[in-house]
């Protein structure tokens, strides 16, 4: 029996060719579509599976309550995790991560990458998969761990174990020995962007060195991504302990930074939290924005639901050249559910033929669509989890059942003796069709009109004025202001060099966040440390006032521009001259107001920005613009 449905499916399919082949085609397409939507949220849902035992694994996080507002922020003092191992006893195991960067050697080249600190207990709270070396590097302050793509970018000559990497710090210059290699972690991962790991005990002999013979492990105002591991009964009875005895000595060394209460927060969920920005401040790395998840999804659906109408349009309008045959099946003895499962069958065949041609529409618009985003990594592979076929076996049902089912049930019911006097007429303008035609038209028209706003918004952060102009610009940062004053000098007669500025900060690299207040009034505000020519060169855009006056005292102590969202939100009518209290102690009047700057991109939402004027000794980058055409031949 089954084998007779067989045969006739495939030659009523042949006979209608160019039907098969234009609904194979434009279903094949909307399935492609829907296994990328697939993919990006699996990609997103899958954040983190690689840790696998973290169910007691929390981060000390900092509550704030201000202006009526309450922000949690990822981070907490970096000498809270000593005390913590000291004298809580419901607290099993702690961990300070603190993720870094900035120059470093190997033989005679010089190279940028991230650079993190952790404590030896890191590979007691998360997966990290060595692959070769001293799996307790981290105890030993004068070695290293590297990922592979460190091994391979940098060692490609042979094995990296035992080699030498220089790194280049603001404070001095210190020789690792490369101990270890470990595999890198896929891009949905908090550690996504961890390559090089050193000894915490690193960051505090490099900090204790800017201190002046301060002890930076006992600096309260200073900060660490703090983790515990500790049973979940006992939460709330550490949270508690911690904002009693510890809230208030961190408050004492930052007045201007107060916080109410420590909080922990479970490691399970935290990436997807940031992303939501209900944390700031964090040290890890977050999840894709909230639209960038489901957004593909629904654009992927709305074209599946069009191509299935389409498909039940199509099916009915060439319903009438099988009127003779399902007549004749009739008087034959047919019986409706038999023809009913005849024509579901042909229709799951047809969406079985789309669903191929879907994957291999999909083996090029994956990789297209992954390479549009740079926290993206999908790939169509058949070595996926068992959910990717679920999802390919539940959308050729639907596909199926939802383009077919109308058809069937719809020309199974013709009655024999009126379709063989010719009576029965297919079509017409019967509520159903009405419905599904008005169905189609109106997610077609949606469909357009969100690919419209979808290519609008694209050109508009193309062309959108981010408040300055980065392209066509290096930067580059200096452990030492003897370094950034050679390096400008060797390079200031290039003529392809147009401006050269130095800074302490750099816009998409360092700042600060710190609270200002102006009278009754608080709020968090972004702050940039520039030097000579920083603000021409970056093409920032002064709105009203003056810019710094060069080597003028008197700004460097207290004068500052102001974005136009700082001036919103503190309500001024007039900001030129305005007093602003920085740090509790140190006073600052608005000399000029600056267009808004989005120095984080669109995803995060426009903060109030302050430009301060420093000194030449406090330089740390050095940013060159140049033509966008001659970018390639300055960065060589």
């Amino acid at each position: 029996m089954f084998k007779n449905y067989l045969k006739i499916t495939f030659r009523s399919l042949w006979k209608s060719k160019i039907f098969v082949l234009i609904n194979i085609i434009g279903m094949g397409l909307a399935i492609a579509c829907c296994i990328v939507g697939y993919l990006n949220y699996d990609f997103n849902s899958n954040w983190d599976k690689s840790q696998s035992d973290v169910d007691d694994v929390y981060r000390v996080d900092c509550v704030r309550v201000y202006q009526n507002r309450k922000q949690v922020y990822g981070i907490s003092p970096f000498p809270l995790a000593a005390a913590i191992k000291e004298n809580i006893g419901d607290v099993e195991s702690v961990l300070r991560y603190i993720p870094s960067g900035g120059n470093f050697k190997v033989g005679d080249e010089l190279f940028n990458e991230n650079f993190t600190y952790a404590d030896p207990t890191l590979f007691d709270f998360f997966n990290f998969n060595i692959i070769k070396g001293d799996t307790k590097a981290l105890e030993d302050k004068s070695k290293i761990m590297i990922s592979v793509k460190i091994a391979d970018k940098y060692f490609p000559e042979g094995d990296p174990l035992g080699k030498t990497l220089t790194h280049f710090t603001d404070n001095g210059v210190r020789d690792y020995t490369v101990a270890a290699v470990f595999e890198d972690h896929s891009l949905n991962s908090s550690f996504g962007g961890t390559r090089i790991l050193a000894s915490v005990e690193n960051y505090i002999d490099i900090n204790n060195a800017s201190e002046e013979g301060k002890e930076f492990a006992s600096e309260w105002n200073a900060w660490s991504t703090t983790f515990i591991k500790a049973d979940k009964s006992r939460i709330k009875a550490i949270e508690d302990r911690l904002t009693n005895e510890y809230i208030e000595i961190q408050n004492q060394a930052r007045l201007d930074f107060k916080f109410d209460k420590y909080q922990l927060e479970s490691f399970e969920g935290m990436a997807k939290r940031a992303a939501d920005d209900q944390v700031w401040s964090h040290w890890l790395r977050e999840s894709m924005p909230p639209p960038a998840v489901f957004v593909p999804g629904i654009m992927a659906v709305l074209i599946l639901l069009i191509a299935c109408f389409n498909f039940t349009n199509t099916s009915m309008a060439i319903a009438s050249k099988r009127l003779k045959e399902i007549g004749l099946r009739k008087v034959m003895g047919g019986l409706k559910n038999q023809l009913r499962i005849q024509f579901i069958l042909e229709n799951l065949v047809l969406c079985l033929l789309s669903l191929i041609a879907g994957l291999i529409f999909a083996a090029f618009l994956v990789p297209a669509y992954s390479s549009l985003w740079p926290f993206l990594d999908i790939s169509l592979g058949f070595s996926q989890n068992v959910d990717f076929y679920l999802f390919l076996i539940g959308i050729l049902i639907f596909t199926g059942l939802l383009a077919g089912s109308y058809p069937a049930f719809y020309i199974s019911n013709f009655e024999p003796a009126s379709i063989l006097k010719g009576d029965t007429k297919v079509g017409g303008t019967s509520k159903i069709t009405s419905v599904m035609l008005t169905l189609q038209f109106s997610i077609s028209l949606i469909a357009v009109i969100l690919g419209v706003v979808f290519y609008q918004n694209a050109v508009y952060q193309e062309e959108m004025d981010y408040g300055f102009d980065k392209s066509g610009s290096i930067s580059i940062s200096f452990a030492e202001l003897d370094e950034l004053r050679a390096f400008e000098t060797r390079i200031a007669s290039n003529a392809d060099i147009l401006q050269i500025a130095g800074s302490e900060h750099q816009v998409g690299r360092s700042y600060r966040n710190d609270p200002v207040k102006n009278g009754a009034e608080e709020y968090d505000v972004d702050i940039i440390h520039i030097g000579d020519n920083f603000f021409e060169t970056m093409d920032f855009k002064l709105l009203e006032g003056r810019k710094f006056s060069k080597d003028s005292q008197n700004d460097m102590n207290e004068a500052v521009i102001v974005s136009e969202e700082m001036v919103k939100v503190f309500g001024w009518d007039e900001p030129n001259g305005q007093k602003l209290v920085w740090m509790d102690t140190v006073s600052l009047y608005v000399v000029g107001v600056m267009q808004d700057a989005f120095l984080n991109g669109l995803w995060d939402p426009l903060d109030p920005i302050m430009l301060r004027y420093v000194p030449e000794e406090d330089y740390r980058f050095l940013t060159i613009k140049t033509s966008s055409a001659n970018l390639i031949e300055v960065d060589e």
